[in-house]
């Protein structure tokens, strides 16, 4: 309609000047013809920037409706089949997801841009194999001098050590608050205890909580699994006990002179059985007063663990990139990305649909959609399905050391980790670039129409959760936002059996591949952008 439009309005003003020119003569007429030609390159730059616009939204829309929850489903139900087996970086089976992942990246257009021309960023990453459950009893002393054994179930009571060495351990049990050692922050919860052969009981985290505030930075690094158990063999513990709800967690350091077992509520009842507090006090105390409270419980477990170490593992993140058009701005990038890895399979399998399936799918539907449809991007996007998170945040450190474009080309690296189970929408960024959340907020009141929470966390600079890849691009200086969910209202199996794909939220997801898919492309071609 508006290519007819112009053509009959050029050809109206042709026909006036033709006529004026007849009855008034030509001086007159070519002074007007000056000013009309001006009000004409006028009228047809809007005209042309009009049909530009037209032709932007008729293609936005197109690929937007082509985003569907069905199709989403069945590339999660692939990544959640026997044949990834967990997708536990290192092994062969996360190998095969990753190339499943770059096949689909392949057959959309993208460009790879891992090392040497592929789609992959390689990476060492020895793992290890749970061969059985192994088990985990408490060990009861009669008069009579025998032993009554209790004996835990598995998943639900216990989950065996993921990077556990491979043997048994019976020995007392010493409570050691956190399992931090911190001399710069006047902290050490093994302060005036052996735990020489022992079995050391910790909880997750650290006695400092609150991540807004910039005292947390000091505690980040005390957070990690790994640091527990290095710490713990360092003080020559011989077991560990981990208070975290019976988890799969390969998130902690390989050590083979220490057996590691998860534990739930029932094994940690029965350890505080008799000694008039409860874990959850003594936590909050710590919390409030900064000081350990490290005990013996005087309680005698046995931790048997079956398990062999594959230190020739290697592992990888799988990146594909579309490139920019403007000779200027394609040297700048949006990131968005999401761990590919899940925890595995030690006696059942833990599929990762929600942990971290959803974030992938999200990607990927945003990923198909930008690259079909049509709409050159003035900047260039980076898609990013990172490997070997769960084992310790590996591949998002090994990108942020080896970065494609540099941290001050960066516009943004968003975070998809777990964004699928719920009824509305949520973004973060860093206060100092929290008008990159426009773009999103923008894409669902225009076309999603979800309820949506934002935030730009105080004091400016992005952290999040101390185990997610956004911290570590947030912490390498990137500017960094995090995507996730509200209104969850399926169970949440956390690294646990059940994260199937049957517990996510298909439909959030669409929406949130459908947001992505919007925001990245109108930030990605957003000239008047200043970051």
């Amino acid at each position: 309609m508006l290519p007819l439009l112009s053509s009959i309005f050029i050809f109206a003003i042709f026909f006036l000047i033709v006529q004026l020119s007849i009855t008034f003569g030509l001086d007159l007429i070519f002074n007007l013809m000056k000013k009309l030609s001006l009000i004409l390159i006028i009228c047809v730059f809007a005209v042309r920037v009009a049909i530009s616009q037209d032709d932007f939204e008729s293609k936005l829309l197109k690929q937007f409706h082509t985003i569907h929850s069905e199709e989403m489903m069945t590339w999660l139900e692939k990544l959640c089949s026997p044949e990834f087996n967990g997708r536990l970086a290192g092994t062969p089976e996360y190998i095969a997801s990753a190339e499943w992942v770059a096949g689909k990246l392949k057959d959309w257009g993208l460009k790879p841009a891992g090392d040497n021309g592929n789609y992959f960023q390689w990476f060492d990453f020895p793992y290890t194999v749970v061969n059985d459950p192994g088990s985990l009893s408490l060990n009861l002393p009669q008069a009579d001098g025998s032993i009554i054994k209790k004996n835990y179930d598995y998943p639900n009571e216990y989950f065996p050590g993921m990077n556990s060495g491979s043997g048994e351990i019976t020995a007392e049990v010493i409570f050691v608050g956190f399992g931090v050692t911190a001399p710069e922050l006047n902290y050490d919860d093994y302060k005036g205890i052996d735990v020489k052969g022992k079995i050391v009981l910790m909880n997750r985290d650290v006695p400092y909580s609150d991540p807004r505030n910039p005292e947390y930075k000091k505690w980040v690094g005390y957070c990690y699994h790994q640091y527990k158990l290095e710490n713990a063999v360092k003080h020559g513990a011989a077991g560990m006990l981990y208070i975290d709800g019976a988890l799969a967690n390969p998130n902690i350091s390989y050590d083979p002179s220490i057996i590691v077992c998860g534990i739930g509520t029932q094994p940690l009842a029965d350890i505080f059985a008799g000694l008039k507090t409860t874990n959850k006090d003594i936590i909050d105390k710590i919390k409030s007063t900064f000081k350990p409270a490290s005990f013996n419980t005087h309680k005698s477990f046995t931790i048997k663990a079956n398990t062999t170490r594959h230190p020739e593992g290697k592992a990888c993140n799988v990146i594909g990139m579309i490139e920019g058009s403007d000779p200027i701005l394609k040297n700048e990038v949006i990131i968005i990305g999401g761990h590919l890895d899940a925890v595995g399979n030690a006696g059942k399998v833990v599929n990762g649909a929600l942990d971290n399936g959803s974030g992938v799918i999200d990607i990927m539907g945003a990923a198909k959609a930008m690259a079909l449809s049509g709409i050159k991007l003035k900047r260039s996007v980076i898609f990013l399905f990172i490997g070997g998170e769960e084992g310790g945040l590996v591949g998002s450190k090994k990108y942020t050391e080896k970065p494609l474009f540099s941290k001050e080309k960066t516009i943004t690296y968003i975070n998809l980790d777990m964004v699928g189970n719920g009824t509305g929408l949520a973004v973060s960024a860093g206060s100092p670039y929290k008008e990159l959340l426009d773009y999103f907020i923008q894409a669902n009141t225009k076309y999603i129409h979800r309820t949506m929470q934002t935030s730009a966390p105080v004091p400016g600079t992005y952290y999040g959760r101390p185990r997610s890849d956004g911290v570590v691009f947030s912490m390498a200086g990137f500017r960094t936002m995090d995507m996730g969910t509200t209104g969850v209202y399926k169970k949440v199996y956390y690294h646990s059996p059940g994260d199937d794909p049957d517990a996510v939220t298909i439909d959030i997801m669409e929406d949130v591949a459908k947001m992505v898919y919007i925001g990245l492309t109108n930030m990605a071609n957003d000239s008047t952008l200043k970051y």
